[in-house]
């Protein structure tokens, strides 16, 4: 059994991956900036998926104090942060890629085998778009 972090586990995406992690028998940590959000159906109607996590780490990937153990004991990490709509004055360069850097950083220091991120399907249909090019 492997253990997984899943980075946006309130997401649209990352609760679909919670559910299939755990269906395959893997011991699944989710971050969440807000834990209480893992409870509630999204607002797609995807799953709530608290029952689907063995452990929840609150903290806030813009905030890397906030992350301290955060990769402990885990062999994979899923990341699917960024964000969808704007909020909070954060900004695209803040959360897609320092959010994302500041995990993989901490995933490098540890025991971690996987890094798997998740950005835009067919980014290369939307390069016109803020949020695609940022990292250009």
């Amino acid at each position: 059994m492997q253990r997984v972090l899943v980075a946006g586990a309130t997401g649209y995406l990352g609760r679909f991956v919670v559910y299939e992690f755990n269906r395959r028998g893997h011991w699944v940590r989710a971050l969440a900036r807000n834990p209480n959000k893992l409870e509630e159906t999204g607002p797609f109607l995807e799953p709530a998926v608290i029952d689907q996590v063995n452990e929840v780490f609150t903290g806030q990937v813009t905030r890397p104090e906030t992350l301290q153990g955060l990769c402990d004991d885990v062999d994979i990490v899923f990341s699917s942060i960024g964000i969808t709509r704007q909020k909070d004055k954060l900004t695209y360069r803040e959360v897609d890629y320092q959010g994302n850097k500041n995990i993989l950083n901490i995933a490098l220091a540890g025991p971690v085998k996987k890094f798997i991120y998740v950005s835009v399907f067919n980014a290369h249909m939307f390069e016109h778009l803020e949020v695609v090019c940022q990292g250009s």
